[in-house]
């Protein structure tokens, strides 16, 4: 978008083409929503607001030192108008945001709000802003008619978040409580816990990484994370039961029907979700006639872990008479147990 001459009327242009910002919103915050969901990037919400006219009008008459205006072509010069804010989980998905959004939009401007505060050795807002535009080769599906308009997008984890929120309406919405030490003391304090917390989730995160990376090595060197077969259930079924009778050898073709029709495909997965510490409660709810199975009390456990599912996917998987009725019944009886 070219750079137009100074407008005599701004505030009154930006009320006219208010609707095109608000349309330049939603088709930004779109292509937003789409880089971050393709890069795998699992985020918490990706929000958006066109600024509105009054507080345009503000920005717009702003002032530097020697009296004369900030801004000489505001619609042009004032990249915040449209605003897009992804809220993350982890504070190191803040970066991995940035990186994905700078490739596929033109990066003007990087605002490190983190870097600054520890820069500066104080505890405050955290977060990272990004001025972009769509331009040249980088631009995103449905940005056609917004190219050269710059944009912010502020990323920013959902504790930081909370934070700047409420100091927002606090501090800034109520301006006779400014400077109060009472309040600046407690959101200092409440920012340097928000750090805390927020390395603690990421030490959290690393380490359940580690640990899922490890059981899926050892889960390969058992050969668990290799496809079910009868005999494979049969050899995993009886470790994890071994107090129970094994089942005829051709009942473990119909329990591996059961197992994988709930979506369970290798022997890790099958591990995951029989849980034997759930068999004394399965075994409580069913008040068994004789000791079971295998194959009875994986159907059991299965229902007790899956629910209704279960039933949706197995029902019809047999011949046997009135399966759905009988699942139906021994569900109730789970969970007349719970209670």
């Amino acid at each position: 978008m070219q750079k137009e001459p100074t407008m005599i009327d701004p505030v009154g242009t930006y009320r006219d083409r208010y609707d095109w910002f608000v349309r330049a919103t939603v088709a930004l915050a779109t292509a937003v929503e789409s880089i971050v969901a393709d890069a795998g990037l699992d985020v918490d919400a990706v929000e958006a607001r066109t600024k509105s006219v009054e507080s345009a009008a503000g920005k717009f008459a702003r002032l530097k030192p020697d009296g004369s205006l900030e801004f000489t072509d505001p619609l042009t010069e004032v990249t915040d108008l449209v605003g897009v804010r992804v809220i993350t989980y982890l504070t190191s998905d803040i970066e991995r945001v940035a990186e994905a959004l700078s490739s596929r939009f033109e990066l003007l401007k990087t605002i490190d709000k983190s870097s600054l505060a520890q820069e500066t050795g104080v505890f405050g807002y955290a977060g990272k802003h990004l001025i972009l535009t769509p331009g040249g080769d980088r631009v995103p599906p449905g940005c056609g008619d917004v190219v050269g308009l710059g944009f912010e997008v502020q990323i920013r984890t959902v504790l930081q978040h909370a934070w700047a929120e409420i100091e927002h309406d606090i501090r800034f919405k109520n301006s006779r409580t400014q400077g109060s030490p009472v309040i600046d003391r407690a959101f200092t304090l409440a920012a340097g816990l928000i750090e805390l917390a927020d390395q603690q989730f990421e030490l959290a995160d690393r380490h359940h990484k580690e640990k899922i990376a490890e059981l899926r090595a050892a889960d390969a060197a058992r050969g668990m994370d290799l496809e079910l077969t009868a005999e494979k259930l049969r050899s995993i079924v009886t470790d994890l039961l071994p107090e129970y009778a094994s089942s005829r050898p051709t009942h473990y073709e119909w329990l591996l029907t059961l197992v994988t029709a709930n979506g369970i495909t290798t022997g890790a997965e099958l591990e995951d979700a029989l849980d034997p510490s759930r068999v004394p409660f399965v075994v409580g709810a069913m008040d068994y006639q004789h000791r079971p199975g295998h194959v009875r009390l994986v159907d059991d456990l299965l229902l007790d872990r899956f629910g209704e599912a279960h039933i949706v996917r197995t029902a019809t998987l047999t011949t046997e008479r009135d399966r759905l009725g009988k699942l139906r019944y021994r569900l109730t009886k789970l969970q007349a147990h719970q209670e």
